[in-house]
C-alpha cells in the first residue's frame, strides 16, 4: 500500500509542536487550503484564506507550545462536540491572539423581519492589509464515489461524499460561493455590517481537509482541488483486511482528532482486532471511519478511511 500521511506542510512539521491541539491550531489557521477556490469562480472576489507562516508567529506557536494553557482554557471553556465546531473555536482563539488579526465579531446573524438569513462565521480586521474581512470556515473530509466521471482529468464534485453521504462537496461548495460568502453584500447583510463601521470586507474563505480516492479505482481529484495535497486511500473493509500486514498497527480517530497528525500513540489494535471492531460498527450501520497506521514510535505515518462493504448504497 502507498504510505498517505495528512495534509503535509514542511514549514508546521519543522516547528516540532508538541501539545496535539495547537498542531490543530496551526493545521486549521496556516496550512493549506483543500481547494484554490479563486480558479472555481475567477473574478467573484472571493479567496482562499492564506494566513503566513511568519517568523513572528513561529516565535509565537513555540511559546504556547511551552505554555498551552491559554490555548487548552480557551477551548475547555466552550466545549467543542462536534469537529466544525473545534474548528471554528481554533480559528476565533488563532484571531483573538495573533499580532496581525483582531477579531471583531463571529457568528454574527444577519436577520430581516424575524427570518435569519444567516450569519456571518467570522468578522476580523488584518493590520497588514489594513482592511476588515469577512471569513467563511469549513473542514470536510470526502470520500470519491464514482458515478458520472468517465475521463481521468477530472471527476465531479458531486462524487466526493461524506463519511455520510448526504453531505457532497458540489453542495458544500455551492453553500461557501453562492450564500455564505455573498452576505456581505445581501443589502440587511451590508447595512449590518456598515453600522459597525465595516463596510464592503474583503470575502475569505478558509477550507481545509482532505480527499480520498477510492483505493480500487484512480478517481480524479475535482475542479480546483490543490495539487500540493496527496490524495489518500479509502477502502472497503473487506479489501483492507485482505492486504494488511499481521505486524502493522492501527488507531481508530475520533471525530476531533481528524486534524493534524497523530504522535506518541501507544493505544494501537492489531489488523484483526481493528477488524472485530469496524465489522460491529459497520453491522450496526455505523458510518466510515477514519483509521491512521503508526510507527514503532507511535506515531502517524498515514491515515486512510474503512467504510462497511455496501457504502455508500447501506
Amino acid at each position: 500500500m502507498a504510505l498517505h500521511m495528512p495534509v503535509p506542510c514542511p514549514a508546521l512539521t519543522a516547528l516540532n509542536l508538541a501539545q496535539p491541539q495547537l498542531r490543530d491550531l496551526a493545521w486549521a489557521c496556516l496550512g493549506p487550503p483543500l481547494l484554490h477556490l479563486e480558479t472555481l469562480q475567477p473574478g467573484n472576489g472571493v479567496t482562499d484564506a492564506r494566513l503566513p507562516l511568519t517568523a513572528a508567529r513561529a516565535a509565537w506557536l513555540q511559546e504556547l507550545d511551552r505554555q498551552p494553557q491559554p490555548l487548552i482554557d480557551w477551548l475547555t471553556a466552550q466545549q467543542a462536540t462536534r469537529l466544525g465546531l473545534y474548528f471554528e473555536r481554533l480559528w476565533y482563539f488563532f484571531l483573538t491572539h495573533d499580532s496581525e488579526t483582531e477579531l471583531l465579531a463571529h457568528n454574527l446573524p444577519v436577520r430581516s423581519g424575524g427570518q435569519t438569513l444567516g450569519e456571518f462565521d467570522c468578522l476580523y480586521y488584518c493590520r497588514a492589509r489594513e482592511q476588515p474581512v469577512h471569513l467563511e470556515l469549513a473542514v470536510k473530509f470526502y470520500l470519491g464515489w464514482r458515478r458520472t466521471t468517465t475521463g481521468a482529468e477530472q471527476s465531479s464534485a458531486a462524487e466526493w461524499l461524506g463519511p455520510n453521504p448526504v453531505d457532497r462537496l458540489d453542495l458544500k461548495l455551492q453553500r461557501l460561493l453562492q450564500h455564505q460568502s455573498r452576505l456581505s453584500l445581501d443589502p440587511v447583510g451590508s447595512a449590518l455590517l456598515a453600522s459597525r463601521g465595516l463596510a464592503q470586507p474583503l470575502r475569505e474563505i478558509a477550507l481545509r481537509g482532505s480527499l480520498f480516492q477510492p483505493a480500487h479505482d484512480r478517481l480524479s481529484p475535482p475542479a480546483g482541488y490543490n495539487p500540493a495535497l496527496p490524495l489518500p486511500h479509502w477502502y472497503t473493509l473487506t479489501d483492507w483486511r485482505a492486504q494488511a500486514g499481521a505486524e502493522e498497527r492501527f488507531l481508530v480517530l475520533p471525530r476531533l482528532r481528524w486534524l493534524s497528525p497523530l504522535l506518541h500513540s501507544a493505544d494501537t489494535l492489531s489488523p484483526e482486532a481493528l477488524f472485530t471492531q469496524l465489522q460491529e460498527r459497520f453491522t450496526r450501520g455505523g458510518r466510515p471511519a477514519l483509521v491512521v497506521q503508526v510507527n514503532d514510535q507511535g506515531d502517524e505515518s498515514r491515515r486512510f478511511f474503512l467504510a462497511g462493504n455496501d457504502w455508500p448504497r447501506g
